[in-house]
């Protein structure tokens, strides 16, 4: 098989268990679903690649069963999104049960400005999973509204809720990061002085 252009060609090598179809599959999405599996993770790079590699475990199983409703796209940030839910409730168990050493944090700051600011990344951290990978990709990966309905399972309202609720916490905690602003009565007392 030559290199599929189309994620309809990949999906087709995938459901015949063509490896160059996987790998296609896996090259075209890996740091994606990395990417959201890193921030859902708050930063803990092993668990996230672990997530990574499972993701895509199950897609390859189950390329049989995608009906092709949604995009292939869709289909595996929805696989991503449950597959992050999991290890969080898995943390959870094993956390009850005092398994798990403290949380590795996120990277102190990046050096990319197009990166965000670890106090951002910080704060997303802190969001309950629902909002949290919601405003990932909306945010992270730039899904529509409708994009991610589809990849959690929920309405579109429910996304715009989820992000409306998120915006609020996100802005309240990260309100430092604004730049002070006069006041306006201070701005016209100066100018009669």
């Amino acid at each position: 098989m030559t290199q599929p252009e189309s994620d309809t060609e990949i999906l087709e090598g995938c459901r015949r268990g063509d490896p160059q179809a996987q790998r296609a599959v896996f090259e075209r999405y890996r740091d994606r679903v990395f990417s959201v599996a890193l921030h859902f993770l708050k930063g803990e790079r092993a668990a996230a690649e672990d997530v990574t590699q499972e993701v895509f475990v199950k897609v390859f199983r189950a390329a049989r069963s995608f009906r092709g409703t949604a995009r292939l796209s869709t289909w595996i940030y929805r696989i991503a999104a449950h597959a992050c839910m999991d290890e969080l409730r898995r943390r959870r168990r094993l956390l009850f049960f005092g398994d798990l050493p403290a949380a590795i944090h996120p990277p102190v700051q990046a050096a990319d400005p197009a990166e965000p600011d670890a106090d951002v990344v910080a704060a997303v951290g802190r969001l309950s999973a629902k909002l949290r990978i919601a405003v990932l990709l909306r945010y992270f990966d730039d899904l529509s509204y409708d994009e991610i309905a589809q990849a959690l399972g929920v309405t579109s309202g429910t996304v715009a809720s989820r992000l409306n609720r998120a915006h609020v916490i996100l802005a309240r905690e990260l309100r430092h990061l604004r730049p002070a602003r006069p006041r306006e009565d201070e701005g016209d007392h100066a100018r009669r002085s």
